[in-house]
């Protein structure tokens, strides 16, 4: 597959940046300068200059989609200078950014432009992030799932908590990448031997891709947690069941927790030595998926390798109904948003009181007034020259 690389906003540029550093074509946005100085890649562009100075948007959506509706046009532009047979438009960000988050205007656009099938991979907020960022992702996830072909929401807070590293995002953004790695390797074949028993093609991903999507990873003989060979304890396995282990391995490490029942399409694609791809290929993978799918639409293939050491088995989730995760975030966010409401009314409330207890202040003081005028009237000695 070759997929034009969109990374837009802080988050989005670091993980796009390293399919860029891997030879993909693509561009990097953002509205903040000192963050794309730190990326060696040619193809960036600063967003917003006259509006923000390169300081960025600080989370401020509507500052950030005022930019993105100015400039989608440029960036177009952009692309069309760099682009060269792309199958697909693949775009990164955070969902709650300032900049990130204004993605839908930016996709809208590549819609109009192109043919090819735009997809999204965002951030989901973590539950430690700023209420206004949980603010912008309940508001921007609905509007983004309708200008893309498929969405690729990604929980932060799993993958920290599988690496039990929280705050350290580079080793999260390598973990990404691979996961999308692996997925665009499908129909890229450089020569004979990489063809397996059961081929796929870029046409078999846009086919199996719509709507909510997400992919998961099953390895075998391969430490995640120190990039290095290890032992492995499966190596007693017969191969079907070592493939069929590693699917539902992949199921367990999807990118955001969903229920395989609640898919409608799905993908298995098995990678590994042409000694552990015998006959059967990716068949057991393929008809696991397919007694636990909810749908019944199940594309598989392998991918032998001369030089790969670990056997490894991708399954691609598709037209998903359904997330918990998702639903609490987007609740999460949607209640910060009414506390804000909320408050602010209540605010304004308490400085109409204020307001009115001003008022009956200065009218208790000229009722005093009045009451001492009647009072130094009353005790006024009588004259009696004015009697009668």
């Amino acid at each position: 597959m070759r997929p034009f690389i969109v990374g837009v906003g802080r988050a989005g540029c670091r993980i796009a940046n390293l399919f860029l550093l891997k030879g993909y074509k693509g561009i990097l946005l953002d509205t903040e300068r000192s963050d794309l100085v730190y990326f060696p890649y040619k193809f960036k562009t600063l967003l917003g200059e006259k509006f923000v100075d390169g300081n960025g948007t600080g989370k401020d959506l509507e500052m950030g989609r005022k930019i993105m509706d100015l400039e989608k046009y440029n960036i177009v532009d952009r692309l069309d200078a760099i682009k060269d047979n792309m199958d697909c438009i693949f775009v990164f960000s955070a969902m709650g950014g300032g900049t990130g988050g204004a993605v839908d205007i930016l996709m809208e656009e590549f819609r109009k432009s192109y043919t090819e099938p735009v997809y999204y991979a965002g951030i989901v907020p973590s539950t430690e992030d700023p209420d206004n960022v949980l603010i912008n992702s309940s508001e921007n996830f609905k509007r983004i799932g309708k200008s893309c072909h498929a969405i690729f929401p990604i929980d932060v807070d799993l993958l920290r908590e599988e690496r039990k590293l929280r705050g350290v995002y580079n080793l999260v953004n390598k973990k990404i990448f691979a996961y999308f790695f692996n997925l665009f390797r499908v129909g890229e074949y450089r020569s004979r031997e990489e063809l397996g028993k059961n081929v796929l093609g870029t046409t078999d991903i846009i086919n199996t891709l719509g709507g909510v999507s997400t992919i998961g990873v099953g390895v075998h003989g391969f430490d995640e947690s120190e990039f290095r060979l290890s032992k492995s304890r499966d190596g007693d396995m017969d191969k079907p069941e070592l493939v069929v282990s590693l699917t539902k391995k992949a199921v367990e490490n999807m990118l955001l927790p969903f229920d395989i029942e609640d898919s409608k399409r799905a993908m298995a694609v098995v990678y590994g030595p042409k000694r552990y791809l015998d006959f059967l290929g990716s068949i057991p993978a393929r008809l696991w998926v397919e007694r636990n799918i909810g749908g019944v639409e199940v594309r598989g293939g392998d991918i032998p390798s001369a030089t790969k050491k670990n056997l490894e088995v991708m399954v691609l989730l598709s037209g998903i109904k359904k997330s918990e995760r998702l639903r609490y975030v987007y609740q999460l966010g949607k209640m910060q948003k009414n506390r804000g409401m909320y408050s602010e009314k209540i605010s304004r409330v308490f400085d109409r009181l204020k307001a009115l207890n001003s008022k009956i202040v200065e009218v208790e003081e000229d009722f005093k007034a009045i009451y001492d005028d009647l009072k130094s009237i009353m005790e006024e000695p009588i004259n009696d020259e004015d009697s009668i």
